[in-house]
């Protein structure tokens, strides 16, 4: 009898710590190139300088796009090649170095083109996301978690 209560606690100890899993992404690695968010926006003008175009709180660079409220960067995007997250992903790249690099998402939409995966940092405040068509990374989007 003792065996069985024992046996269904570790079961329930399994299935318990399996379903709290998701992955524990360092908030550092939720950027592109030097852009975070939750950054300040003078500090983005004064490494990037003033925005290409500008529409309210959205702001178009370059090779990136932001999105700016309250002088903190919210959001940020890019389509281009040109741009890598800390640990060197970039749009371009296959999807299946984001399970080697970030493991296996916290969450995963599927649409009829395309398939987003996002990955929340470790305190849940800031997310990284995906999106991939055929196979490949075509978007990067690291935004603060609402």
């Amino acid at each position: 009898m003792k065996f069985k209560n024992l046996a269904a606690v570790i079961c329930g100890a399994v299935l318990l710590s399996s379903s709290l899993c998701f992955a524990a992404v360092d908030g550092g690695q939720i950027a592109l190139g030097k852009i975070f968010p939750g950054m300040n926006a003078t500090d983005l003008v004064d490494a990037f300088g003033q925005p290409t175009y500008r529409d309210g709180d959205d702001w178009t660079y370059q090779n990136f796009k932001v999105e700016v409220e309250n002088g903190i960067v919210e959001k940020i995007s890019t389509n281009s090649e040109m741009i890598t997250t800390p640990n060197g992903v970039r749009v371009g790249q296959a999807a299946e170095i984001l399970n080697s690099t970030f493991g296996a998402a916290d969450k995963v939409d599927r649409d009829y083109n395309d398939t987003e995966y996002e990955y929340y940092s470790t305190d849940r405040t800031k997310k990284i996301e995906f999106k991939v068509v055929n196979g490949v990374i075509t978007k990067i989007t690291c935004k603060i978690n609402d």
